[in-house]
C-alpha cells in the first residue's frame, strides 16, 4: 500500500514554499496545549492561525447546544481565514486534539498577505473543496449501511491526516476517543464502536484508544462503498445519531 501523507487539499498544498514561508515569518509563533481552544464559534475574527504541527478538531454547536465534530485537520492548514476575509464571526470551534505549534497572524495582516500574493482564488478553491467534501460525505451517508458509513469517515480522515505507519500501515491519529466519530458518521456511538470492531475483525483496522491504524487501505475504500466486509457480517441498518 502506498499513501502520501495528507493527500487531501490544504492551504500548504496550494501555495509555493516561499509563499508559505512568508506567512510563517510574518506571524507570531504560539504553542497550544492539547484540549485548548484555538478559535471559538461566534467570536470576532481578529486573527488567522497557520497550523505548523499538531492536530485540531473542528466542531460546530447546533441549536440544541450539542457539539458536532465536523473534521480533524493537520499541519499545513490555515484556520479562521474566511471569517477574517469576510469579517464574520467564527462559524466553528477549533480545539487542539494534541499539542499544536502554530503561527498567529492578525486579520488585517492576513488580508494584506492574501492581496500581496494574489491568493483570493486559492482561498476560494480551498473553501469550495471543503464544502464539497462535507456535502459528499453527507450524501454518501444517507444510503450506506453502518459499517460502510464508518469506513467512509475513516477513509476521509486517512486522506486528511493519515501518515505512513511501518511498511504497509497508515496511522490516523484521532486525538479523541473513537466513539466521537459518531457525529461525523451520523450514528449512535454504540453503532460506531460495533462497526469499528467489524473492520478490526476483518483485518482492515487496528484499533487504539485515540488512534486507528489502517492495515489495508484498498479494502477500507471498498468497504466505504458499501461492499460486504469479508470476515465480518455487514450491517444492513444504520441508526441515526441522537
Amino acid at each position: 500500500m502506498t499513501h502520501t501523507e495528507g493527500t487531501a487539499m490544504n492551504f500548504r498544498s496550494l501555495v509555493s514554499t516561499g509563499v508559505w514561508r512568508d506567512l510563517i515569518e510574518r506571524g507570531r509563533r504560539r504553542i497550544y496545549p492539547c484540549k485548548s481552544v484555538l478559535l471559538a464559534q461566534g467570536e470576532s475574527p481578529d486573527c488567522v492561525i497557520a497550523l505548523v504541527d499538531g492536530l485540531v478538531k473542528v466542531a460546530q454547536s447546533n441549536e440544541g447546544g450539542d457539539q458536532l465534530t465536523l473534521m480533524l485537520r493537520g499541519p499545513g492548514e490555515v484556520l479562521g481565514e474566511m471569517g477574517a476575509l469576510l469579517d464574520r464571526p467564527r462559524s466553528a470551534t477549533v480545539t487542539a486534539a494534541r499539542r499544536c505549534t502554530t503561527v498567529v497572524l492578525p486579520a488585517h495582516a492576513f488580508r494584506g498577505y492574501v492581496e500581496r500574493h494574489r491568493l483570493e482564488t486559492v482561498i476560494y478553491q480551498l473553501t469550495v473543496e471543503r464544502l464539497n467534501s462535507q456535502e459528499r460525505l453527507r450524501a454518501d451517508l444517507v444510503n450506506l449501511p453502518s459499517t460502510a458509513r464508518v469506513a467512509r469517515v475513516v477513509s476521509l480522515l486517512a486522506d486528511e491526516i493519515g501518515c505512513p505507519q511501518g511498511e504497509t500501515g497508515l496511522l490516523v491519529e484521532l486525538g479523541m476517543p473513537r466513539a466521537e466519530l459518531a457525529t461525523m458518521a451520523a450514528m449512535r456511538r454504540s453503532s460506531v464502536l460495533a462497526a469499528l470492531g467489524e473492520l478490526h475483525s476483518a483485518g482492515i483496522l487496528v484499533l487504539g484508544r485515540r488512534r486507528l491504524v489502517i492495515t489495508d487501505l484498498s479494502r477500507l475504500r471498498t468497504a466505504a462503498r458499501g461492499a460486504e466486509v469479508r470476515g465480518g457480517k455487514s450491517r444492513k441498518d444504520a441508526t441515526p445519531a441522537m
